[in-house]
């Protein structure tokens, strides 16, 4: 009887939706992170995944042993990875946190994973795939889910409980990545209200009010099943040490237009 072969994960981008170039405005006058963002910029075209990363998709970076190699890290992602910066509780940071009841669940979106581990992931897939991939910056991922007509939620002006995975619709954990169709902005992506918060690429600077652990700070965006309707606005900005992992975040790629 022949061997069985156990088939290895196959690296992959995803479903790509084109975001077109243009004037955006940033920014809402509904809380004071927001206030702070308010303004207009110049958004320059690119493509994002439809969905943040599943599980299946960052299986491919753990299969492959890039997640040992500190050519795909940063200095402080390698210095958190080899123990030597603040783990915020994590033991094990040899993979994503929980990581074997994940794989139970290859569609849904890889959680538990610290903005080294989304960058790393970045980084070893535009060498897979030989282009510019990494995570978006807020600017740009609130054009995607936005638009330009300055929508609140990716689908329109109101908050409906049965368009995305969010603490109204009582799910309490994640569901597979864009199987909620409601949950669809102005360029065809998905999972922008609900379902997992994604790191940003972006740093974020505290309001003088705020009180945050020392070190440096990333946006994520976009809301969760473990947020409400207010969290899950298109202008809802979060902030968290690089080394923090949640079972509510995640990540999605951004691809450079050439």
């Amino acid at each position: 009887m022949a061997a069985m072969v156990t088939r290895q994960p196959e690296a992959s981008i995803g479903l790509l939706k084109r975001v077109p170039g243009g004037q955006q405005r940033l920014g809402s006058p509904f809380h004071p992170r927001e206030i702070a963002l308010r303004r207009t910029v110049n958004v320059r075209e690119f493509e994002m995944a439809q969905s943040p990363v599943t599980v299946n998709q960052y299986a491919a970076f753990v299969a492959s042993g890039g997640r040992s190699e500190k050519r795909w890290w940063g200095d402080m992602g390698w210095e958190w990875l080899i123990g030597e910066e603040q783990g915020w509780g994590r033991e094990d940071r040899s993979r994503p946190d929980r990581w074997e009841a994940q794989r139970d669940r290859p569609h849904h979106p890889v959680v538990g994973v610290t903005f080294y581990e989304a960058a790393a992931y970045c980084a070893w897939l535009s060498e897979q795939k030989k282009k510019t991939i990494r995570l978006p910056t807020e600017d740009e991922w609130e054009r995607a889910a936005r638009g330009e007509d300055g929508r609140p939620f990716p689908w329109g002006e109101a908050f409906d409980p049965a368009l995305a995975n969010t603490f109204e619709s009582e799910r309490n954990d994640t569901v597979p990545a864009a199987s909620i169709g409601g949950d669809v902005g102005p360029y065809g992506l998905r999972d922008m209200a609900g379902n997992v918060q994604q790191w940003m690429s972006t740093h974020y600077q505290p309001l003088p009010e705020e009180a945050y652990p020392p070190g440096p700070l990333h946006v994520a965006r976009g809301g969760s099943y473990n947020d409400t309707a207010y969290g899950a606005r298109t202008t809802y900005r979060r902030a968290y040490p690089p080394g923090y992992f949640f079972p509510f975040l995640g990540f999605r790629l951004v691809v450079e237009s050439r």
